[in-house]
């Protein structure tokens, strides 16, 4: 039987005043937890979600925050690919408080479908209303909803305080075609 790594356990204090110049990293229970690099397509999707979400900051009152760092829990912190905020919410100069609205994360081809799966209920369980995963290689789209993965390539909306926020995934998707 092999032996189970030992890795170094930090504060959450030494996590939050951290910053890593290859990319942030994810805190799991003391453990500092490398994210996985994104490609070209994952780069040219967040960039796409982050300009079109922005244009509806105003009429929607909410916030697009790439990578921030998001509290789960007292000793796990996530950092998304792309969260949406309803204003107001709680934040600090390091960390996210509140539950997102929305959580975009996008496929990468390192990611394993156990730990999204893992990552999803503790966003669900955080009380994200609206948990997206989009594939910029197949150009798909899932949302979780009660513990599944479901596909939901026709996805067209999000629903927030003021108002279904339009998402037309597909529409969004077909712009890395631009990219």
């Amino acid at each position: 039987m092999a032996a189970v790594p030992n890795f170094p356990t930090v504060s959450v204090d030494d996590y939050l005043a951290a910053s890593y110049p290859d990319g942030d990293r994810e805190y799991l229970d003391g453990v500092v937890v490398e994210r996985n690099v994104g490609t070209p397509g994952h780069s040219a999707l967040q960039k796409i979600l982050i300009v079109y979400l922005a244009g509806f900051e105003k009429s929607f009152q909410v916030a697009v925050r790439p990578e921030c760092r998001t509290r789960i829990a007292e000793t796990r912190y996530r950092v998304p690919d792309v969260l949406l905020m309803e204003r107001p919410f709680r934040q600090t100069d390091r960390v996210v408080l509140d539950p997102p609205l929305l959580i975009v994360e996008i496929s990468s081809p390192e990611d394993r479908l156990i730990e999204t799966l893992r990552r999803f209920r503790e966003y669900e369980n955080l009380g994200v209303r609206h948990i997206v995963q989009m594939d910029p290689e197949d150009r798909t789209t899932y949302m979780f909803i009660r513990g599944d993965l479901v596909q939901r390539d026709d996805l067209a909306q999000i629903e927030t305080r003021n108002g279904l926020l339009p998402f037309p995934a597909r529409e969004l998707l077909a712009l890395l075609d631009e990219e």
